[in-house]
């Protein structure tokens, strides 16, 4: 009896006391007693509350602040100790108005057993003012990091348009980089300024087979006035692009060359390959044009021998093709002389009287030759 008594102090100082919220529950959720704590805690009249017959089980936010999981293991006889959350007692419809308002608690289910296989809930509550400032904070935590988010974003494209602008500026640099000029008609000269790497190598060969193949070139100038150092490699490239330019039929010239680079191929033992070189632009171009008026002026000849050729082969031809022949004659007609008047016998020509018929004179001292 004095440990029955002991228990029920003890229950009974834990259902008076205010500082913490202590609520009996049936196994189906409703709620069927509270003690003063929970009063103060709700700050809502206990009697109305529990007239309203209140179903743990069947509140809607337990289910939005992501809760009941923990509730039904609770209803089920376990021992949960559940999250802080936020609880708002104006969103209860019987209870709007009655001093209620939103509350940080955390809570602590307890099953207490009968006899027999039956047991009611008891829950413990108590409030958690820190947990309002730790949301507050981690809710601006949140704004701020959606906020970092879109800087994020924005500065992303940015960015993004800030590398297509430069790769766009890169292209046409680029294309700057390694212009193609018609100097004459066949001719295109390629001025090279800077150095000589990869990308620009590619480049360059690239735009150079187009224009020969675009206007038909026949002799291109490639101009390294500019270029301030030439190495194996880029060396190695230019004669490439060089024997590439002979496959469409041009042939390439290398000028510009300095003193320093000459003294730097040399040194480095690189074989231009036959490659021609001019030392200046105007040297380069002279010979470009003399070359192209030299092959002008042959084709010129090749071609005046040609007709001239042909000229004197016609009458030939029409000499050696033609044979005498009488003028063609209707089908069914044949060959005959022409008609006499009748009773007219075809006969010579009449001789003057006292003419004797002799053959034609010869010169004196010829003989007439017999047939043999």
């Amino acid at each position: 009896m004095e440990s029955l008594r002991a228990d029920a102090r003890r229950w009974r100082a834990l259902m008076a006391a205010r500082c913490f919220s202590v609520s009996i529950h049936h196994p189906v959720g409703r709620t069927h007693a509270v003690n003063a704590g929970w009063e103060a805690l709700w700050r809502a009249p206990a009697e109305v509350f529990l007239q309203l017959n209140y179903n743990m089980l069947e509140d809607p936010q337990l289910v939005e602040n992501g809760i009941m999981p923990h509730v039904e293991r609770f209803f089920r006889g376990e021992e949960v100790a559940i999250p802080p959350i936020s609880y708002d007692t104006d969103l209860v419809e019987e209870l709007t108005g009655k001093r209620g308002g939103a509350v940080w608690v955390c809570s602590f289910g307890v099953p207490v057993r009968d006899a027999g296989h039956g047991f009611e809930g008891v829950l413990f509550q108590f409030a958690v003012p820190e947990a309002a400032e730790i949301q507050h904070k981690y809710e601006a935590l949140i704004e701020d990091q959606r906020a970092l988010q879109a800087s994020l974003e924005a500065r992303n494209r940015e960015l993004e348009e800030t590398v297509r602008v430069i790769a766009a500026q890169r292209d046409a640099i680029q294309a700057m980089s390694v212009p193609v000029i018609r100097v004459a008609d066949g001719v295109l000269c390629l001025p090279i300024v800077g150095m000589i790497d990869d990308a620009r190598a590619s480049a360059l060969l690239e735009r150079l087979l187009e224009a020969i193949a675009a206007q038909q070139a026949a002799q291109v100038l490639l101009d390294i006035t500019g270029v301030p150092a030439l190495d194996a490699r880029a060396a190695a490239q230019l004669v490439g692009a060089a024997s590439a330019a002979r496959l469409l039929g041009a042939s390439c010239t290398l000028v510009g060359v300095s003193p320093a680079l000459a003294q730097t191929l040399v040194e480095l033992g690189v074989d231009l390959g036959g490659l021609d070189t001019a030392a200046t632009l105007a040297e380069g171009l002279t010979r470009a044009l003399a070359a192209r008026r030299g092959a002008a002026q042959r084709s010129a000849a090749v071609a005046a021998q040609r007709n001239a050729t042909v000229a004197a082969r016609a009458p030939e031809r029409g000499e050696r093709g033609e044979a005498h022949r009488p003028a063609a004659l209707p089908r069914g007609e044949a060959h005959r002389p022409a008609a006499l008047p009748r009773g007219e016998a075809h006969r010579p020509a009449a001789l003057p009287r006292g003419e004797a018929h002799r053959p034609a004179a010869l010169p004196r001292g010829e003989a007439p030759s017999r047939k043999r």
